[in-house]
């Protein structure tokens, strides 16, 4: 199939706004200094900003490492995971571009431009990753041996400074959810009040000096395990500054005081596995003004080293890039990527991964699809 070029993002290529966002890409006072020079993990989240004219002005801030696995879902990620080498002494990179469920467009496009950005200074060679909130892939939640927890809003709203020297921790509510199949437990936070509370999830209070864990009647063993980690691990953060109560009784006047007052218990929130969808290939180019879809054969011999191709694999899509496909093809593979996930009818939260020709071997999921 083909698809003019004014339906996707490659309209938007060389035009005013595409400069005008590289041109402000280009004054931030921001360098990847020490971006992969070293083993691992790196963080910076995009920053969102108008000015008193409400002209854009984003730029990209170091994300302090003490809040690695925190994610505020106003805001979009971008996280560098730098490893050796089996063999040898050379690095290797995943660059991750991770995007809030509340996050703005324009942080979007600018998270996928720097990520590009560093694709670059780093020679082109990372696996690159499209994470999208509470749909992330494995090797994105295995950065985070601690888990990963959704914080409301973005980062501003994250923590009120009193006086000169103390912090005051904004009481928060999360929920612990393990959705159906392999996908890891899942922390996010939720309404402070009793009725975000439903029998089949486990919950972590958060007051700052007592953290309390509540489960529901028909949690899963692995919800309540993840609870307790989790808990153990804002204590141990905290140096033992702070009361640990796992398992609030009903008598906990301060628990149930913290969400508004004790109230009914939602029922569990039933979820379907989704059925894996069937796999496809596509072969894509930009010749003549516009953006070309073609439908191959789902095999290894389909891939050409002239041309960018996407592989539909159901909860995930590939995009690999051939070491001969034109430079304006191996840039639109990554930032249009919503646009092609809507022409091909795909769920908007699907993980995208990005796999170079030649580095197959660094992205095991890719070579099971075949």
């Amino acid at each position: 199939m083909a698809l003019p070029i004014e339906e996707t993002n490659l309209a938007h290529i060389g035009s005013t706004t595409d400069h005008a966002l590289k041109a402000l890409a280009a004054s931030i006072d921001f360098h990847w200094s020490d971006a992969g020079t070293t083993p691992g993990l790196q963080i910076w989240r995009v920053e969102n900003k108008r000015t008193d004219n409400d002209n854009p002005d984003f730029g990209i801030e170091a994300w302090p490492e003490e809040m690695y696995g925190q994610f505020h879902r106003g805001d979009s990620y971008i996280v560098l995971l730098t490893t050796k080498e089996e063999e040898g002494d050379g690095l290797l990179w995943d660059v991750f571009f991770w995007i809030g469920s509340e996050s703005s467009q324009d942080e979007y496009g600018v998270a996928a431009y720097k990520a590009n950005e560093l694709d670059d200074l780093l020679g082109g060679s990372p696996v690159q990753h499209r994470e999208i909130e509470g749909n992330e892939s494995d090797e994105f939640v295995s950065c985070f041996p601690d888990g990963i927890r959704y914080l409301e809003g973005g980062v501003d709203s994250g923590f009120r400074k009193v006086g000169t020297n103390n912090t005051d921790y904004i009481t928060r509510l999360y929920r612990i959810r393990k959705k159906p199949g392999h996908h890891p437990a899942r922390c996010f936070e939720v309404p402070l009040k009793c009725s975000s509370l439903n029998d089949g999830d486990a919950f972590l209070l958060d007051a700052g000096d007592k953290i309390y864990t509540w489960f529901g009647s028909s949690v899963s063993a692995f919800e309540r395990n993840k609870s307790a980690s989790v808990a153990h691990n804002l204590h141990q953060n905290r140096l033992g500054h702070c009361d640990l109560i796992l398992g609030v009784e009903d008598d906990n006047e301060e628990f149930w005081s913290a969400l508004g007052g004790k109230g009914e218990i939602q029922p569990a929130v039933d979820d379907v596995e989704e059925s894996e969808a069937e796999k496809k290939m596509y072969i894509c180019s930009n010749e003549s003004g516009k953006v070309t879809v073609k439908l191959v054969e789902l095999s290894r011999d389909s891939l050409e080293s002239n041309r960018v191709c996407l592989v539909d694999a159901g909860t995930n899509v590939y995009i690999w890039v051939g070491k001969e496909s034109s430079k304006d093809e191996q840039q639109f593979a990554m930032m249009v990527v919503q646009r092609y996930l809507k022409a091909l009818e795909r769920d908007l939260t699907t993980c995208v991964t990005r796999v170079n020709e030649g580095c197959e071997s660094r992205c095991k999921a890719f070579g099971k699809v075949f």
